[in-house]
């Protein structure tokens, strides 16, 4: 059965990228709509006193429901943030749930600092329940490891844990350094046999050209998938860094980068964040564009440049997406800011070295992982072995 052209298959690919996105985006959209509480035509006095009733009667589910309900219908406004209020105080004094609770209050201080009930209510509750959390943490052998390395930079006062993040960023881009190197030798060799993979677009097409393809592939020890395994390597220490992150989030409420400070939180409430603790929309945009660049700096093959340069694009927004519902915190995201630098500073070095004069590899030379050394020419049999007469 003959296979698709390759050209039909990149467009299949990406109609295939294009449709998931659009599902993806719909059933997020879609989560947020109809997990939202119902709302009524109660007067916010009501409401509060509702949830008060229903808090002494430990109806701590409804109680949640009607504080939710309060947030969300007067969104902006001083009840929009005793609604906030009212849900964290039922996880921290009816449930017990410290940690919920401020999830709730971050929310508070992010969304709505210049509100009388923020400044009365909610900011003695956060410094409450932050020492607790942190004392909680405080035990934990990621938390030590973090307090660790932000001592070494006590020095620096509140910037210590710039240049903490920094360091961290650097230590782990260098761990991932060997593995990194095979991936960039990998996409240099794509880059040699560039030439010869336009030479034979020209004369083939279809499953021959397919075939003829892969015969070069295996003939230089190129294994094209490589670049994609090699990319899923910082995916473990991402998720590491990030969990170490959250437990410690408390000490990063002391943390001010550039523009991440209190007075441009006062201004921009929900966009800028107050310290590293907070989401901050600018810092996400920053790093999005440089996943962007570093995406179209390192593409490899031209005849899959276009699906490349489209997954760079939804990839981007996948994160935007991603970032915002889940409001990582900032401190987060300038690490991942800055291993996503380390990496296209390592790339263009990298690639200015001389590069090794492509040569074809013998089958015991030939990499393991999916390229395999010298082939035969398709098409060829071994020649029969003619028998010794006697």
């Amino acid at each position: 059965m003959a296979q698709q052209d390759p050209i039909d298959q990149r467009k299949l690919f990406t109609q295939t990228l294009v449709i998931s996105m659009i599902i993806w985006l719909i059933l997020i959209m879609g989560w947020s709509y109809f997990s939202r509480p119902p709302v009524s035509n109660k007067p916010p006095e009501e409401i509060v006193a509702e949830v008060e009733k229903l808090r002494a009667e430990k109806d701590y589910v409804e109680a949640t429901r009607r504080a939710q309900e309060l947030a969300t219908r007067y969104r902006g406004t001083e009840y929009g943030a005793l609604g906030i209020l009212l849900e964290a105080k039922i996880y921290y004094e009816d449930k017990q749930e410290p940690r919920e609770a401020y999830n709730r209050l971050r929310q508070l201080e992010e969304l709505y600092p210049n509100t009388k009930v923020y400044k009365e209510q909610g900011l003695p509750m956060l410094e409450q329940v932050s020492q607790k959390i942190d004392q909680e943490m405080g035990q934990l052998p990621s938390y030590r490891a973090l307090d660790a390395v932000m001592r070494l930079f006590s020095f620096a006062g509140d910037a210590r844990f710039i240049l903490g993040i920094l360091f961290i960023a650097a230590v782990i881009r260098l761990i991932q350094v060997p593995l990194v190197n095979r991936q960039f030798a990998s996409m240099r060799k794509m880059l040699q046999i560039q030439p010869m993979l336009l030479e034979l677009q020209q004369k083939y097409s279809g499953q021959e050209l397919m075939q003829r393809q892969m015969a070069l592939y295996k003939k230089y020890g190129v294994n094209p998938m490589s670049g994609c395994l090699y990319a899923l390597l910082p995916i473990p220490f991402l998720i590491l860094v990030y969990n170490a992150f959250l437990v410690y989030q408390v000490q990063f409420r002391q943390g001010h980068f550039l523009w991440i400070n209190p007075d441009f939180a006062a201004r921009f409430p929900g966009i800028v964040g107050a310290h590293l603790g907070q989401f901050d929309a600018p810092l996400t945009l920053l790093y999005a564009a440089s996943m962007y660049l570093t995406s179209r700096l390192t593409i490899t093959d031209p005849s899959q440049a276009q699906m490349q340069k489209t997954m760079a694009v939804f990839t981007t927004l996948m994160l935007l997406v991603f970032s915002w519902q889940f409001r990582f915190p900032a401190a987060f995201i300038l690490y991942w800011l800055l291993t996503n630098l380390f990496y296209t500073v390592h790339y263009k070095l990298y690639m200015r070295t001389p590069a090794p004069e492509l040569t074809p590899v013998d089958d015991s030379q030939a990499p393991r992982n999916g390229a395999v050394g010298k082939t035969k020419p398709i098409g060829y049999q071994p020649p029969k072995k003619r028998s010794k007469r006697k």
